[in-house]
């Protein structure tokens, strides 16, 4: 760790030295503002204690492949920050990415990027989050629950088919630019054995299994397994499917189940986004079009 920590600080002096400051301070990479949240870090067990936009970089790059087009880093800096302020209302923050938002240190990023990628992709997400800086996203004079996936399958599920509760701000909308998310498409094959233990029924009960009804973005609410009613989100959790956008065919002594997108499918798709940004598409563009009815705004606290 401490080696991990010495590069880090040799790159950030070779970074001071053969960069102008300008440069410097248009990506923001040494100047904080002033607020500054609290954080738990579920991976030491510890309360950090961030600049807000620092942490906010930590997440965009947790979140979203660096890879991605700026306007689609920009897009998701504002979703964070929005998903951040609200939140921070409530309960507490943190870095258990299956109840809040993923968050990644510098020294985590230099060992997954490695040193050229480090000084390629860490300005590129400082910028993305330092040119929105401010931007949040508000319905009717409040802060959204900005969530988000990374690929839908076409069209985006509105909240309530999801979590029970209708949000004005969270519907269906068309999702057209996935097709270059690797989950965009996916298959899994398992024999009668495996589904009818990871489901805990019977063989005989698979007998008959089917789909038996559909959300409006075809995602899946119910399956029939012999007597037995499954909701979507219990199938795709009991199977590891990468979403409850699916369809099935049984072939011989297996079942496949043939998947689109990749996770709750509500609000702003990851893959979508770059896929607008390649198109043209501004982060206001994207933003609007993912959560409906919303207002951008800079919010200063």
């Amino acid at each position: 760790m401490k080696k991990v920590i010495l590069s880090i600080l040799s790159i950030n002096l070779i970074i001071l030295i053969i960069v102008p400051y300008s440069t410097l301070k248009t990506f923001n990479l040494f100047f904080n503002s002033s607020q500054r949240i609290d954080i738990y870090n579920v991976k030491t067990g510890e309360i950090m204690e961030l600049d807000i936009e620092e942490y906010l970089k930590g997440v965009v790059a947790a979140e979203m492949p660096a890879l991605f087009e700026i306007e689609a880093l920009k897009a998701q800096s504002v979703a964070a920050r929005t998903y951040t302020l609200n939140k921070m209302r409530n309960s507490r923050l943190t870095t258990d990415s299956n109840t809040d938002q993923a968050w990644a240190s510098q020294e985590d990023l230099l060992q997954r990027w490695g040193l050229s990628g480090y000084l390629n992709y860490w300005p590129k997400i400082s910028a993305a989050v330092e040119e929105t800086k401010g931007w949040v996203l508000f319905y009717r004079g409040d802060f959204i629950n900005a969530v988000y996936h990374s690929t839908s399958g076409d069209y985006t599920e509105p909240a309530h088919k999801v979590w029970g509760n209708r949000v004005s701000y969270l519907q269906s909308v068309a999702s057209d630019y996935e097709q270059e998310s690797p989950y965009y498409q996916r298959n899994s094959r398992f024999s009668r054995d495996e589904v009818a233990n990871k489901l805990e029924v019977s063989l005989n009960d698979l007998s008959l299994i089917e789909i038996s009804k559909r959300s409006s973005s075809d995602r899946v609410l119910e399956m029939r397994v012999g007597d037995d009613i499954f909701s979507g989100r219990e199938i795709r959790s009991k199977l590891a499917l990468h979403s409850t956008n699916f369809s099935l065919k049984e072939d011989g002594e297996y079942i496949v189940f043939s998947t689109s997108g990749y996770g709750h499918g509500v609000g702003m798709s990851q893959y979508g986004a770059n896929g607008m940004a390649r198109r043209g598409y501004d982060f206001k563009d994207i933003l609007q079009h993912y959560y409906t009815g919303v207002t951008l705004k800079e919010y200063n606290n």
